[in-house]
């Protein structure tokens, strides 16, 4: 990135038809980055710490299939579940750079949670995996997991259930979430003593709504070892972050499923500081009012 922004100061939020979003900082700017023309936009984020209670604050980043306008979300969520309560979601083009809240029949339900889990930009929507806490009789809570999407062209959120076969048992880990084509894969990690096991299943997208799901692979490893399924290659391949000798640091493999082996491709980081965009055959070009190119 030609830039001098301190890489270590920068968090991705997605990416889109080839163009990242990251966010600076106490979360104060966004940049939107084209590694193809090697072009930076930024984009300054409102400060709502006046509100109650520091709210937790979520980004989504997705290009709008009609406008081919660039699209971020600021969800603001109260730290606390204890706190005031409230939930406010704006919206900002690339165009415009300017914020807006959207209208309350737009929001989802105050009680969903949106995690950061990643995302994935398909048929002009955004996904995310969502969550819900409930409480039974005897205080005792319980978490349901769901799928939340946001929808470019018309700025409205819905929520779906998580299909039934997203499930191993009994378990319910955390989920992730990410992309391989038109296809939105949920993912998670399940252990069974000596063994863990991840599952991918695939849920296709018709007319922006999951339709259907299938169970696309699942991939053995030893108990204990930290393994998370962070997207595919161009030959639809799993890349997965993995434990490698020194506990603290991770490493970049991809999984052939045909002869159940691992190839480390010789990438090494920090936990959680993996990410693979959606692999794209073509980019989108925009133009600014001054005609100057964007992506």
């Amino acid at each position: 990135m030609d830039s001098n922004l301190n890489i270590f100061s920068l968090t991705l939020v997605a990416s889109s038809e080839g163009v990242w979003c990251f966010a600076f900082g106490e979360n104060s700017m966004l940049h939107l980055w084209n590694p193809l023309i090697k072009k930076l936009v930024t984009i300054s984020v409102p400060n709502y710490t006046y509100q109650p209670d520091s709210p937790k604050m979520i980004f989504g980043f997705g290009i709008c299939p009609v406008t081919l306008e660039p699209t971020i979300l600021k969800i603001n969520y109260p730290l606390y579940t204890d706190g005031p309560w409230y939930v406010s979601v704006s919206v900002s083009t690339l165009s415009s750079r300017t914020w807006y809240n959207l209208d309350y029949d737009c929001l989802p339900c105050e009680s969903i949670r949106i995690k950061r889990a990643g995302q994935a930009v398909i048929d002009g929507k955004i996904f995310w995996i969502g969550s819900e806490r409930f409480y039974n009789d005897d205080g005792i809570s319980n978490k349901i997991y769901l799928i939340v999407s946001f929808d470019l062209v018309t700025h409205q959120f819905h929520v779906q259930d998580m299909p039934e076969q997203v499930r191993v048992g009994e378990f319910s880990p955390p989920y992730y979430i990410s992309q391989l084509g038109d296809s939105v894969i949920i993912s998670g990690s399940f252990d069974f003593g000596n063994f863990c096991f991840i599952y991918a299943w695939a849920l296709e997208v018709e007319g922006g709504f999951l339709s259907s799901c299938s169970l696309l692979f699942t991939i053995p490893h030893p108990g204990g070892h930290y393994l998370k399924l962070l997207g595919f290659s161009k030959d639809n391949q799993p890349i997965v972050e993995a434990t490698i000798v020194q506990q603290w640091y991770r490493s970049l493999q991809v999984f052939h499923p045909t002869i159940q082996y691992f190839q480390n491709i010789g990438v090494e980081a920090n936990r959680d500081s993996f990410f693979i965009g959606p692999f794209k055959e073509s980019l989108i070009l925009l133009t600014e009012p001054n005609n100057e190119l964007i992506y």
